[in-house]
């Protein structure tokens, strides 16, 4: 039996192939079979009116008796079918079978079982021979070098042998795709090696981890983001691995305190931390000069700005190219503000300065002190299990890279919204691209988004489960679209005025906190704007906005503030929304839809319409593909989706290029027409 449990299905399988189904709608003519023509009115009945798992099941073995016993003639004579139908008509079938959860069978079952029993529905072994995604596999895990608990008290001197005979190989069984076996099989055998990872959006990365820390409790250390991804795994791991769970935060912590016990920070732990300092007092703390017709403020605001582009690349100096967005013009003259950028970063690490926590440090920050200092993480950690790491910057890949018992960089490039990630000059490639979440309806969707990003084409393309149903269902007027489950958008402005008609409608609304927060940020501008045309002020910010909106389709947002939607609203709204848990519907941007799960996701339309700003610096085309891959039951998209989804890939490009001739100019290589 397997080590590890079956993941949950919720497909149901019909006893009916494809090829007979086609022949029903062509011909009119009813399967031979009792089994087949069960499945056939199965089919007809689910099409149009989901069944429950037991309704479904009573059906199938219901109408196989009758028709065997001969006593469904009259129900097999209202099989026979008009005929005429075409390939259009076949794919509406499984589209509407696929939307209620159910396929039909995989042809070579249906013809064991034909073989076997064609008059009686086999029932559970019948379903159970469907799912063909997830096998049993055999994972073999080599000895290690060490006790699994080893620790920084462990003899040096001990003989090689005898610390291998401590830990002996073991064999795990599990059910994993092909791909997750090879890749476990992978991991197992290469310990003390850099391995990358490249596995698109549900391909099972979570799996592997609790796979590899339950085989080997003491071997590895999980390292995740955030504080909720590492808390959802505490639970599902053995109590031995449990404090094997990490943050990004408190790994940098731990190596920063490392680093300390060493002497390399000169008597300063620079952990992360938060200022809540105002600029205006930091700039005037450590002595930020003006410079030119900017105030002190705006100079050390620059200065930061600098130093975390500077933190995101691999130059192991400030530079001039690391201001060429907050301040493109500096080109021409950027000593004075790489000379500040540096004097900032100085203070950043200054105990004094940062004794009552003057400057914020990040991780990204830390992340590039670690790489300078040239801190490498604790060894006692083991082998690293890094999830998402196509956010890591250049430093911290390389800090990772002096990891002496091996690193495992879990990611998907096509999931990183700015920029490229970074890999290994040196390591192991490893790739995934079978989906355990969703089925192969949305194979087609998914293969396009990631043929129109600028990364360019891979080795392996998205592959859904042949037995996941995910119906991809296509709407012409958004009205359409269930009130139920994650509905996901392009705009912060058609979140916004459909979250204020849902409350009004009563329902109960949950939107994502990291869009509550953009929303909270973002709309006090358009208010203002409005506010000022009300006292008789220049209007024209509002104009602006209401050109953009009309730019967009969006040209019945500006009527929302308008109609009285001001600050005080926006707060009660906020304060109007509910827990995830009890909520009918959750809204979110397509930009942080990374790491949620949902049965069922609505894409608006704004989702494939953007691209349009300059100052939006996402890949419209990836937090498409992040939308696309969230729903694992049905995927609600307008008719038009991948059409304008191209065109906004167009849109983002010519932004980007139009963002670049600007620096250029500025920096006095572009002479202006």
């Amino acid at each position: 039996m397997p080590d590890t449990a079956h993941f949950s299905f919720t497909t149901r399988f019909l006893p009916l192939r494809r090829r007979s189904l086609a022949q029903h709608l062509a011909r009119g003519t009813p399967p031979a079979t009792p089994l087949e023509q069960a499945g056939l009115l199965a089919a007809s009945l689910c099409r149009t009116q989901p069944q429950s798992v037991g309704q479904l099941e009573r059906l199938l073995h219901d109408a196989c008796a009758l028709f065997a016993a001969g006593e469904g003639s009259a129900v097999a004579a209202q099989l026979a079918g008009k005929g005429g139908a075409g390939q259009p008509d076949l794919d509406a079938w499984l589209q509407d079978l696929a939307a209620h959860g159910v396929l039909l069978a995989p042809d070579e079952v249906v013809d064991a079982f034909i073989v076997q029993s064609p008059a009686a529905y086999p029932g559970a072994d019948f379903q159970a021979a469907c799912l063909t995604t997830l096998a049993e596999h055999t994972i073999r895990y080599p000895a290690t070098a060490a006790p699994d608990d080893e620790d920084e008290q462990a003899d040096p001197e001990a003989d090689q042998e005898d610390r291998q005979a401590a830990v002996p190989a073991i064999e795990r069984n599990g059910l994993y795709t092909s791909e997750q076996a090879r890749v476990l099989r992978a991991i197992a055998a290469n310990p003390d090696e850099l391995i990358d990872l490249e596995a698109y959006a549900g391909t099972g990365k979570s799996h592997l981890v609790l796979a590899l820390m339950d085989a080997r409790p003491g071997r590895y250390t999980y390292i995740a983001p955030s504080r909720g991804q590492v808390e959802a795994f505490r639970p599902r791991m053995p109590s031995e691995a449990a404090t094997r769970l990490l943050t990004q935060i408190e790994l940098a912590n731990l190596m920063v305190q490392q680093a300390a016990r060493s002497g390399r920070s000169k008597g300063f732990v620079p952990t992360y931390r938060l200022s809540t300092v105002p600029l205006w007092e930091i700039a005037r703390r450590i002595g930020v000069q003006g410079i030119g017709q900017r105030v002190p403020e705006q100079v050390l605001m620059t200065a930061l700005d600098g130093i975390n582009r500077w933190c995101a690349s691999s130059a192991a100096q400030v530079q001039a190219v690391h201001f060429d967005r907050s301040l493109p013009w500096a080109m021409l003259d950027a000593a004075p503000y790489v000379a500040a950028a540096e004097h900032v970063w100085r203070c950043m690490f200054d105990p004094a300065v940062q004794k009552g926590g003057c400057l914020s440090l990040n991780t990204g920050h830390l992340g590039k002190w670690l790489w300078l200092q040239g801190v490498a993480p604790p060894v006692e950690l083991g082998m690293l299990l890094v999830d998402e790491a196509h956010e890591l910057s250049p430093a911290w890949k390389d800090v990772l890279a002096r990891h002496a018992p091996g690193v495992v960089s879990l990611g998907d490039p096509h999931q990183r919204l700015v920029g490229r990630a970074s890999r290994w000059s040196s390591s192991k490639m490893l790739e995934m691209s079978q989906s355990v979440r969703q089925g192969s309806q949305v194979d087609g969707l998914v293969n396009q988004s990631l043929a129109l990003d600028d990364l360019g084409g891979t080795s392996e393309r998205f592959m859904g489960a042949s037995d996941r149903a995910t119906g991809v269902r296509r709407y012409t007027a958004w009205s359409q679209v269930p009130v139920h489950g994650a509905r996901i958008y392009g705009s912060l402005w058609r979140l916004l005025q459909e979250a204020h008609q849902l409350m009004e409608q009563g329902a109960r609304v949950h939107v994502h906190p990291a869009s509550a927060r953009v929303l909270h940020k973002e709309a006090q501008a358009p208010i203002e704007a409005w506010r000022s045309v009300g006292r008789g002020e220049s209007s024209h910010r509002w104009e602006r906005f209401v050109e953009a909106c009309e730019e967009r389709g969006l040209a019945d947002i500006p009527v929302l503030f308008s109609s009285g939607f001001d600050s005080a609203a926006l707060e009660r709204l906020l304060a109007t929304l509910v827990p995830e848990q009890g909520a009918t519907v959750v809204l979110c941007l397509a930009q942080h839809a990374k790491n949620l799960q949902f049965d069922r996701v609505s894409m608006s339309a704004c989702c494939f319409v953007t691209g349009y700003d300059t100052r939006q610096q996402h890949s419209p085309v990836r937090a498409a593909y992040l939308a696309l891959t969230r729903g694992s039951q049905q995927l609600w998209l307008p008719d038009d989706a991948m059409e304008q989804l191209q065109l906004s890939a167009q849109r983002h490009a010519q932004s980007k290029e139009t963002q670049r001739m600007e620096r250029r100019r500025a920096a006095g290589h572009v002479k202006p027409r």
